[in-house]
């Protein structure tokens, strides 16, 4: 009984360290990346550099196929489910810490989702349809209140999103995540 009580105090000591430290390299990782865009931003003038072009996810990592999405996402997929997936997304854009899983945004993934919630009855299917049809036109301007939004919906107290990312900081995040 003793053994049993100090393993399941070890264990659990474990996991509160497991997610303590992985908060902390997270949160490390996004000040890091903060200060390379600021820094990139920049020219030794302090003069701003021109616009980056825009990104293109399919030159980093290979885009899911019809049919992968198809199962990842099928037509039947419950509510919470498709919060966390929008939530996850918008990973991509925006600056949170911690983020707690990633799904990367395309096209087809997009469009795919808009299908699903149009098939479906959901409660706050007004929510996922205006964030969507704006990702479907590639407008992420409003990725910050997206991503707060469904965060609000799933009850967040942590992580909540304070601004875009730079070009370069999402290309960042696009590689450490999807890079092959």
């Amino acid at each position: 009984m003793k053994a049993a009580k100090i393993t399941a105090i070890l264990l659990i000591f474990t996991v509160i360290v497991g997610f303590s430290t992985n908060y902390w390299l997270d949160a490390q990782h996004e000040a890091n990346l903060e200060e390379t865009a600021e820094a990139a931003e920049l020219t030794e003038d302090h003069k701003p550099v021109k616009k980056e072009e825009p990104l293109v996810i399919e030159d980093i990592v290979k885009v899911p196929t019809v049919d992968e999405l198809r199962e990842r996402y099928p037509f039947s997929m419950e509510e919470e489910r498709m919060q966390e997936v929008i939530h996850h997304m918008s990973h991509q854009k925006v600056h949170s810490s911690p983020k707690w899983g990633h799904i990367l945004i395309t096209g087809e993934t997009v469009n795919h989702l808009l299908k699903v919630v149009e098939r479906n009855s959901y409660t706050h299917e007004a929510i996922y349809h205006g964030i969507l049809s704006r990702w479907s036109e590639e407008d992420f301007s409003k990725a910050v209140e997206d991503h707060n939004s469904i965060w609000r919906l799933q009850g967040g107290t942590v992580g909540r999103a304070t601004r875009l990312m730079t070009k370069e900081e999402e290309r960042v995040y696009v590689e450490r995540h999807f890079g092959e």
